[in-house]
């Protein structure tokens, strides 16, 4: 069963609601696959990594579920990207609208610039 497969997930976060939203598809995924969680804030512009991983962690814990968070500075689609392939993830959930909500946009530019380039598959949830 292809579901299985997705061992490794990686939850790129902004801190945003589809973030929170994708973190909650990620978590039931896990829970499917017996997986574990990695949240990723990219830094670019603002600090607001620790708050936004800590929601994730929360939510992670309450459903018995093996997490981590990593909190990296550069460009947001290309730290998510690279560090997908560098972990080796099995697959990638994003939020379809990251923070800047700019909703007459079909999918934020962060996670069309993941879905367009990633060696993985990737899940974005609206």
């Amino acid at each position: 069963m292809l579901i299985l497969m997705f061992k490794n997930i990686l939850i790129a976060t902004d801190g945003s609601e589809h973030s929170e939203k994708a973190a909650i598809a990620a978590i039931e995924l896990s829970k499917l696959t017996k997986g574990k969680v990695t949240a990723i804030y990219v830094e670019d512009r603002d600090k607001h990594g620790i708050e936004a991983t800590e929601r994730i962690r929360d939510l992670a814990s309450k459903a018995g579920i093996p997490f981590e968070a990593k909190i990296i500075k550069g460009n947001p689609a290309n730290e998510i990207l690279k560090f997908a392939e560098d972990a080796k993830m099995d697959i990638i959930v994003i939020g379809s609208i990251g923070v800047t909500g700019l909703k007459k946009f079909m999918m934020g530019s962060v996670a069309e610039k993941v879905v367009l380039h990633s060696g993985v598959p990737v899940l974005t949830i609206h």
